[in-house]
């Protein structure tokens, strides 16, 4: 056979840069043709601004934004001959996102853990690296870490898919959590060091009942000035087994106590610093080009809170109008019905009937496994390793399950027939302590954001792209009481709204069991009906996503204060935090002036 391997070889390459072109010259996986045109509208834009260092690219989930990623990272390659890392959510999908490297054509290697090294396509510039999160962001980091003595590998290109998970794993690198279930001894000393403070403030009664769970999920920040009198016994006291006990975080936050709340629940004892301290990775940091990839951020201001990226970029993130690639999701709410029957039970029933009757793949999720244990009658309620094993039985078609999970919005994919009914249920909660701290201490934006991309992420596990669907059943009354509120809308994303829309005013006209189930089978069944309605409307409710500059500039000038503080310039970091607040202040009186007038 001639040698074609050779005759690549020995042919002179034009060198191409641009990703659609790199596309166009790849060979095509079966079922692939060509691009979307979602696709093609963010390559192009991205290729005009490739020279900014910050970049946000939107696309919707099913949107293909691997491949979009996956191209950039080629282009970057081709042109600045520079290595590119490429940083998902988990190790599953890295294997995932490599497998569909290789099947596009595009070369890369998954990233190894306990490999001291480097591989040297990486580092050579062939192969895109495609790593966890955790590979760069921890105390340990073999791409370097300020003040460790190492050498710094600095990639030409960093692409952050599915960013908005990258926020909480990214604040959890930094840190550093003392569980009372593996050392009781330290978590009473540390906690007791604050009764004293606690009780100061007359609140030794929500103290004592915190640590002792009385108060389940309570969670109580220490007062400012209380941690500066402690941190550094508190500094002293762990640093002796910090290298066994805090292997990854110590060296990102040993230096920067002062800079960190300090938070106490029932079983852990937590210091987190106030924004992630990226400046100490330098590949991060120092990087050139940070492309930011998500199919649910609405509000974007916390790329800039974790990363530190610049507003001005941040402010036009790139993404497409087009439906291209949307995936068909009817979007179903019990407790908006007109049917008088118990909503959990009736939904138990639907579950059981829906997997073992029609042969139907179920899912559920649930924000912890109390909730997910409360479906073991008619489910089986997995976790840790059983995720995986469930999730292929049902991407393979061994099992319709239904299966219940707990707290996993993200890191699973369920096309086609892996899932087609996905049973929505309860609101979720934060995925951490800090997270939960801020959505019980604070205003209602914090928590409706975190919210609102636990849901995106959540109904985004089913249909997951151009000809996929997937009937979503949203249970409970916290999870009504929050999507009826209009205010609640500009935190989902616009297909979302739309598709919500649609499913509610479906919800309101079912009046009869029977008519829920022949609803829910008119989708599965595909009846031409319904498949023309829902295209016909998406197409005329969905319009572009709006950017809070407000927020953007909010978290730049927390940024920007906490740097001159760490720099020691403390009048300016008060200064800058002072006037920010006068000026809100007196924008939130015009507002409310001009609201008064418009009703008069």
């Amino acid at each position: 056979m001639v040698d074609f391997k050779k005759m690549r070889e020995e042919k002179k390459q034009s060198v191409v840069v641009n990703p659609i072109e790199i596309f166009r010259r790849l060979p095509k996986p079966a079922g692939i043709n060509d691009i979307y045109t979602s696709q093609a509208e963010v390559l192009e834009e991205w290729f005009q601004r490739r020279n900014e260092r910050d970049i946000v690219i939107k696309l919707h989930t099913g949107g293909g934004k691997t491949l979009v990623g996956l191209l950039i990272a080629q282009s970057v390659m081709n042109e600045t001959h520079e290595p590119v890392l490429y940083l998902c959510p988990t190790k599953q999908l890295v294997n995932q996102i490599a497998a569909k490297s290789n099947q596009y054509g595009i070369s890369s290697i998954a990233y190894e853990t306990g490999n001291p090294g480097f591989p040297q396509e990486f580092l050579a510039s062939k192969s895109v690296l495609i790593a966890p999160y955790e590979a760069l962001f921890n105390g340990r980091s073999k791409f370097g870490v300020v003040g460790r003595g190492k050498e710094v590998v600095k990639p030409g290109a960093i692409i952050l898919d599915d960013a908005h998970v990258a926020y909480s794993r990214v604040r959890e690198s930094f840190t550093l959590r003392v569980n009372r279930n593996d050392n009781s001894q330290k978590f009473d000393h540390l906690t007791n060091l604050f009764r004293k403070d606690f009780e100061n403030l007359g609140k030794l009664g929500l103290f004592n009942d915190t640590i002792t769970g009385r108060e389940k999920y309570s969670i109580l920040e220490v007062p400012y000035w209380a941690w500066q009198t402690h941190l550094t016994e508190v500094h002293e006291f762990l640093r002796k087994d910090a290298d066994k006990d805090f292997p990854f975080a110590w060296p990102l936050i040993r230096d920067s106590f002062e800079y960190c709340h300090v938070l106490i629940s029932e079983d852990t004892f937590v210091i987190t610093p106030y924004f992630p301290l990226i400046d100490l990775i330098p590949a991060f940091a120092q990087c050139p080009k940070r492309i930011y990839m998500s199919a649910t951020i609405a509000d974007d201001s916390a790329i800039i809170r974790t990363f530190d990226a610049n507003k001005a970029s941040v402010s036009k993130p790139i993404t497409s109008n087009s439906l291209a690639g949307v995936g068909e999701r009817m979007i179903l709410v019990p407790e908006w019905m007109k049917i008088k029957t118990d909503s959990q039970k009736s939904i138990k029933e639907l579950a059981k009937w829906a997997a073992e009757d029609q042969k139907i793949s179920t899912v559920i999720l649930t924000p912890s496994r109390y909730f997910a244990d409360l479906w073991k009658d008619v489910a089986q309620v997995v976790s840790g390793p059983e995720v995986l094993h469930s999730i292929r039985k049902l991407q393979t078609g061994q099992s319709k399950g239904p299966f219940a999970f707990a707290n996993r919005y993200d890191g699973i994919d369920l096309p086609g027939d892996a899932c087609r009914i996905l049973i929505f249920a309860n609101m979720p909660r934060g995925n951490n302590e800090y997270e939960n701290y801020l959505a019980n201490s604070f205003e209602e934006s914090i928590l409706n954001n975190t919210l609102a991309q636990k849901i995106e992420q959540g109904i985004g596990r089913g249909a997951r792209g151009s000809g996929d669907y997937c009937v979503i059943l949203l249970l409970g009354k916290d999870v009504l009481s929050w999507i009826v509120r209009p205010q609640n809308a500009k935190y989902l994303t616009r297909i979302t709204r739309a598709q919500l829309t649609i499913g509610m005013d479906i919800s309101q006209k079912i009046t009869q069991p029977k008519e829920f189930e022949e609803t829910i089978l008119g989708c599965l069944n595909r009846n031409e009906d319904w498949v023309k309605y829902h295209a016909e409307t998406l197409a005329e409710l969905t319009e572009p996503d709006a950017v809070s500059i407000d927020q953007l500039e909010h978290a730049e000038t927390e940024r920007r204060a906490l740097q001159l503080w760490r720099d020691g310039i403390f009048d300016k970091a008060a200064t800058k935090l002072t006037r920010y607040c006068e000026t809100a202040k007196e924008l939130d009186n015009e507002t409310v002036t001009a609201q008064a007038e418009r009703q008069k």
